[in-house]
């Protein structure tokens, strides 16, 4: 049980420190500078979202053969991975990251991380950790206690961290993490 948290844990924190959905979140602590608010509907659609994934994970982890879960979840994980190192080299569309606007902070967060998430690699991510280990419990635990820190970290610190970490340097690592995951996944 401690395995499957710790994975999920560092997954999430890893890749949410520097994603664009917490710059989203930082930005929108700085503009209705109700930073709670920000961060509980953040949090919420973050957990919802995650919670989905997992479930999800956990009926193909339960369903399918150890086998194929276990070489579908390490190449996935390395495909997501390279993914991230080659994202940049594309062209992004001019509708990306469109803001959703309501009349309280709560609402906006929480709608605005909740589209902004739909197929995001945290997603992914956490289904694929509840079909491997198939305890899906401590695998929620462990992401939605990771956002809590990076939502946490950029509603209530973020400006003073970002000015200090290469953005380009968390995608990077974030991705070399993937990538090894993979790789040990189908090793093991």
């Amino acid at each position: 049980m401690i395995e499957p948290f710790v994975a999920a844990f560092t997954l999430a924190l890893l890749s949410e420190i520097a994603d664009k959905t917490q710059l989203v979140i930082l930005g929108l602590a700085i503009r209705y500078k109700s930073p709670f608010r920000v961060f509980s509907g953040a949090l919420l659609a973050h957990a919802v979202m995650d919670g989905i994934a997992i479930a999800l994970g956990a009926f193909f982890g339960f369903s399918l053969s150890s086998s194929l879960i276990k070489n579908g979840v390490g190449i996935l994980f390395i495909l997501l991975g390279v993914w991230t190192f080659v994202k940049p080299y594309f062209k992004k569309s001019k509708k990306e990251d469109k803001e959703i606007v309501s009349k309280t902070p709560f609402t906006t967060s929480f709608l605005t991380v909740l589209l902004s998430e739909f197929g995001d690699k945290t997603q992914i991510a956490s289904g694929l950790l509840a079909a491997k280990y198939v305890v899906p419990i401590p695998i929620f635990i462990g992401f939605v206690s990771a956002l809590a820190i990076a939502i946490g970290f950029n509603v209530f610190v973020g400006s003073k961290v970002a000015e200090r970490i290469p953005r380009k340097t968390i995608k990077m690592v974030t991705a070399i993490l993937f990538i090894l995951f993979g790789i040990f996944t189908l090793l093991s």
